[in-house]
């Protein structure tokens, strides 16, 4: 798919449409490829003279080759961008009570003086809120230059992962209320259940740091006198730089949060557990004593006491009966069952 839009006079982008070569003209300040065909990325080499990588070298770039102005002074930027997906089950069923699973995906970033090519595997939810966000110009920024829709591209991206956060710190109080307030902890599937979800919630929280110091590269990066070529966009990238450290914090402390639950919830299940072996090994203790004394009685020999006589069977069942209710009511009294 490939998408292209200019900049209107009341500041705005545009969206154009686009069935070939010939529809790629000079105006256009941002190409944007999602998944492209070959056909495709024909028509940007055709109009532009442009070369595009192939998706499957996005995922395959080396870490020093991320981000770095060629000889033509075009910059190059390759950023991990965070994506949700539904939780789906095996059978193919969605199950909503369970955290979206979380995947990180590679977008090129190609920088011109006129115009920004952007090229992508699938569709990004940064990418539409920019979209929605630029055609009213709610960032108030001059998109005939294409360095601002960079910019603004990567505080939509922002924007995402602080999105995610709060909706992971939303669940992890739910979470903490339904296991620290769980006092009968009667089904060990239900906590088990509770450490699945906190293990998702550690993998997407882990893949968000990963695409905030990847930002935080980014604009470090462009933060170079030399990258951008001019001192205007110093403030917005500034503040940007903020906001990611601020982000990378309260990430930090939401790994803190995840891993003290994990424990918590760990711990409550080894005491399930314990609790149970508990009772059954008091279960033989209790058995013990009558299974002797009818084992003494099972044996052929009359010099037993209570052998003989009309009323032995049940004096030795009252005997039997007692050695069972006995330490029945010793266990309880100590609260051991």
């Amino acid at each position: 798919m490939l998408e292209a839009f200019y900049a209107t006079e009341r500041g705005s982008l545009e969206d154009a449409t686009i069935n070939g070569s010939f529809d790629l003209h000079p105006e256009l300040v941002w190409i944007d490829l999602i998944a492209p065909s070959q056909e495709e990325q024909q028509w940007v080499l055709d109009a532009y003279e442009q070369n595009l990588p192939t998706l499957k070298s996005l995922e395959d770039i080396s870490s020093s080759a991320r981000f770095y102005r060629d000889d033509d002074g075009i910059l190059h930027i390759s950023t991990y961008f965070l994506t949700k997906n539904k939780n789906y089950q095996v059978d193919g069923d969605v199950d909503d009570s369970l955290p979206m699973l979380a995947m990180v995906q590679t977008v090129a970033f190609i920088l011109h003086k006129d115009r920004l090519f952007t090229m992508r595997g699938e569709k990004l939810v940064a990418f539409r809120a920019f979209r929605a966000r630029a055609r009213r110009n709610d960032y108030d920024m001059d998109y005939k230059d294409p360095t601002w829709i960079l910019l603004g591209l990567l505080e939509a991206k922002l924007d995402e992962l602080a999105d995610i956060l709060e909706d992971i710190h939303k669940d992890l109080e739910r979470y903490s209320t339904e296991v620290l307030n769980n006092h009968h902890r009667e089904k060990i599937l239900d906590l088990d259940d509770m450490i699945t979800r906190l293990a998702q919630q550690e993998d997407m929280l882990g893949k968000a740091q990963l695409c905030l110091i990847d930002l935080r590269r980014v604009l470090t990066f462009l933060a170079r006198p030399r990258a951008l070529g001019s001192h205007i966009y110093d403030a917005d990238i500034r503040e940007l730089s903020e906001d990611v450290r601020s982000l990378v914090e309260h990430d930090a402390f939401l790994f803190q949060k995840v891993r003290f639950l994990l424990d918590t919830t760990s711990g409550f299940i080894n005491t399930e557990q314990n609790d149970t072996i508990r009772r059954f090994s008091i279960l033989p203790s209790m058995l013990a004593p009558p299974m002797l004394i009818a084992s003494i009685y099972g044996m052929n020999t009359d010099v037993l006491p209570f052998a003989h006589g009309s009323l032995s069977f049940w004096i030795v069942i009252g005997i039997l009966m007692a050695f069972l209710v006995l330490p029945m009511f010793y266990f309880r009294w100590k609260k051991w069952i």
